[in-house]
């Protein structure tokens, strides 16, 4: 993802302080909403391996170029020019919003189990991180494709992809 102003709300963005308006926000929402890149196959394939290993359910799943992701950050105040800058991956969690490794990194320990062990990668440099990250973004299509339409998801999968 390739989010790259300094100013921009980015993964280490503070939460939002007034928490009752981010309850008001997301009462009628999952509190742990993945918004990814409908096209990217990379992408896609990730979504594939947490729908496969989240057996308590408790992630839900939204394409970047979905009504529910412009509404939610419209609302978390995002810009259309930061929303346009959100391009691979955002992890919103209880109302903070989360990107690049740290959405990668949160996803994967909030699976529980043996994949909390993934937040030993939090003691690598923020920067370090991030700029792999930003290198497999960037390059995403180019290694893995890109499909010609959003992801359309299966009868098990309806209950949790938000559209």
């Amino acid at each position: 993802m390739a989010l790259k102003r300094s100013g921009v709300r980015a993964s280490s963005a503070p939460p939002i302080n007034d928490l009752n308006y981010v309850d008001k926000l997301m009462s009628n929402k999952p509190s742990n909403i993945i918004f990814f890149d409908g096209y990217c196959i990379l992408c896609n394939g990730f979504i594939d391996f947490l729908f496969s290993r989240d057996k308590r359910k408790k992630l839900f799943f939204s394409a970047l170029e979905s009504e529910t992701a412009l509404n939610i950050f419209a609302q978390l105040g995002y810009s259309s020019e930061e929303m346009s800058e959100l391009d691979s991956l955002v992890y919103v969690r209880n109302g903070q919003v989360k990107i690049r490794s740290d959405a990668v990194l949160s996803i994967i320990s909030d699976l529980g189990g043996t994949y909390r062990v993934s937040a030993i990668f939090y003691l690598a440099p923020k920067f370090v991180r991030d700029f792999i990250y930003d290198q497999i973004a960037s390059k995403r299509y180019k290694w893995f494709g890109k499909r010609a339409m959003c992801r359309v998801p299966n009868a098990d999968e309806k209950n949790r992809i938000l559209e």
